[in-house]
């Protein structure tokens, strides 16, 4: 009876995991019994003794070394004192023959068999242990292996597999009244980062941005990293497609805030196309695919915006994919030309040199002015490659004027803000004019108000270096951009184009002749000089000339011509 209740404890110990107090307390109630049953009846002899070595085994399994200890110590005692009370006849037991030689013996057995039991245990246990172990890094390793097919590396956000499972998922657990939207996701220049700064720069901005998406979705929907810098989110059960709209432009906000590397500044924007089950499809791959041309669709609009799908926009979508890939073929089969427009002295009449202008010659189409594929070419980051042709291409024809007889020519090239981000811009220009074998005086690179406002010490440097080689810098169309004054002091800028929207009414419209006086005026002051755009007729010469404005471009004297033309043009020009 008091065994049974002393056995009670064991169940609840046992039930909370407390193994070690558990098999202290039946290891000891069974040793207790055990040793009771031996003095009792037939001591050592007794049967009884034989439950010894098996307590001692399950000490030794499922037991600590310290009971195992402690109950090795207490049989050993009993059977000592067992035997040494019936040797000296202190106390008989049921059987008289034991002496101390055959309790010496038992104990000999006892502790041998202990040994044996304790060394089989630990081998036991070593095994076990090495097995968990082994079980515990298989586990692990799947579990990466896991993460790995469902996780991005670099910024370990969920990868375009895991997209899916996230799309089945919250599909399964929309209630059938509302909603699921799809956003896909595409920085606008990242590729410009990539390239100035290098893939580390890249990585660190992608990372970045996805910390800060996350955080501004972790509460309820899903962002992934797709691919490259493209980028999916899952915005799960929603009626109200307000809420999707103010989504997106938190995460416009979040994209465009600036990113630092190398204590330079950086703004990277991004474009989103939107879709949801409600209209534009039910599975994953439909929805994504027509978020993807809502989201060319806020590319060709600008980028930095976003726009929910509609059927048109595929063909917003097919058009770029289609222009983008032409130019490709274009760039590699030489299907590019320039065209040259005349800049005139306008107080001597004279032609002092022209501005290269692109065109493209495509073998079905004819002759595609820059407007149509120029977007499409800086959103794609193709503008790098075509502004190093037309540099080149532009540079050689110089060259060869200038060998011809042509004197104080320059030739005018436009250059991508894009072009200027990369930190290998200056030694290009630096090898053109060396392998052309081209003064440096000769060359004049037309930039856009919009590139000055960077005003980063980088931008400033090539500038600077630019200039002390001896190139001209100008900027075009000037007054219909930022037009903050400041960049004029910060950079080495000697020619300011007149927009062609002032100059084309001079004649008629006096605010406009009040302004171009006040920029000729201005510029005078600054030691800067005019280019007039988009002169058209004789009465707005002579204005120009009053003004003292210097150098004028635009149909009056001839449109962009091919290189034979403008041969042609200058010989009568000069007669």
């Amino acid at each position: 009876m008091i065994a049974a209740v002393l056995l009670i404890p064991v169940y609840s110990f046992v039930k909370n995991e407390k193994i070690n107090q558990a098999s202290f307390i039946l290891l000891s109630v069974l040793t207790i019994l055990v040793t009771q049953f031996m003095w009792r009846h037939g001591g050592l002899y007794d049967e009884s003794v034989l439950a010894y070595p098996c307590i001692l085994i399950m000490a030794a399994m499922v037991g600590n070394k310290s009971l195992f200890i402690f109950l090795l110590v207490f049989i050993s005692a009993s059977i000592g004192l067992n035997g040494l009370v019936n040797s000296q006849s202190w106390y008989i037991n049921s059987i008289t023959n034991i002496t101390l030689g055959n309790t010496f013996l038992i104990l000999i057995t006892i502790y041998l068999i202990s040994y044996i039991i304790w060394v089989m245990v630990e081998d036991f246990r070593d095994l076990v242990q090495k097995l968990n172990i082994e079980n515990s890094n298989v586990i692990k390793s799947k579990q990466e292996i896991e993460n790995l097919l469902h996780h991005d590396l670099l910024t370990g956000l969920p990868n375009k597999i895991m997209a899916k499972e996230l799309f089945s998922k919250a599909r399964s657990n929309t209630d059938s009244a509302k909603n699921i939207y799809l956003m896909f996701l595409d920085l606008d220049n990242f590729k410009v980062i990539n390239d100035a700064l290098g893939h580390q720069a890249g990585d660190a901005l992608l990372i970045e941005l996805s910390q800060r998406m996350f955080q501004l979705l972790q509460t309820r929907d899903s962002v992934c990293r797709y691919i490259g810098d493209e980028f999916v989110v899952i915005v799960e059960s929603t009626e109200s497609e307000e809420y999707v709209a103010s989504l997106a432009q938190q995460i416009i906000e979040q994209i465009s805030k600036p990113f630092y590397y190398l204590s330079n500044e950086f703004i990277c924007g991004c474009s989103i196309g939107i879709s949801t089950t409600a209209t534009d499809g039910e599975d994953f791959d439909t929805l994504l695919k027509h978020a993807d041309a809502a989201m060319y669709y806020s590319k060709s609009q600008g980028g930095n915006s976003f726009h929910f799908y509609n059927k048109e926009m595929n063909i917003h979508g097919h058009e770029y994919i289609s222009v983008v890939s032409d130019l490709r073929k274009a760039i590699a089969q030489d299907e590019l030309v320039l065209t040259y427009q005349p800049k005139i002295d306008i107080q001597n009449n004279k032609i002092i040199g022209a501005e290269a202008l692109i065109r493209w010659q495509h073998p079905e189409k004819g002759l595609i002015y820059p407007d149509e594929f120029i977007p499409h070419a800086e959103k794609s980051g193709l503008i790098i490659e075509i502004g190093d042709w037309v540099l080149s291409a532009a540079c050689r024809q110089c060259k060869q004027w200038l060998n011809s007889g042509y004197s104080d020519f320059t030739m005018a090239v436009n250059v991508s803000s894009k072009q200027f981000a990369k930190k290998d811009f200056y030694t290009k220009v630096e090898n053109t004019l060396s392998e052309y074998q081209l003064n440096a005086s000769s060359l004049e690179l037309e930039m856009t108000e919009s590139l000055l406002i960077d005003n980063s010490d980088e931008l400033k440097s090539t500038l600077k270096n630019l200039h002390d080689l001896g190139v001209h810098l100008s900027i075009d169309d000037f007054g219909t951009g930022y037009s903050n004054l400041g960049y004029l002091k910060a950079f080495d800028i000697e020619y300011l184009k007149i927009d062609r929207s002032f100059i084309s009414d001079l004649v008629t419209n006096p605010k406009n002749k009040t302004l171009v006086k006040a920029i000729v005026q201005m510029s005078h002051g600054l030691e800067i000089q005019n280019i007039a755009e988009g002169v058209e007729n004789e009465q707005t010469v002579r204005v120009l000339q009053q003004l003292q404005c210097e150098i004028g471009q635009g149909y009056y004297w001839s449109k962009p011509i091919f290189a034979e033309q403008f041969e042609v043009f200058a010989a009568e020009f000069n007669k």
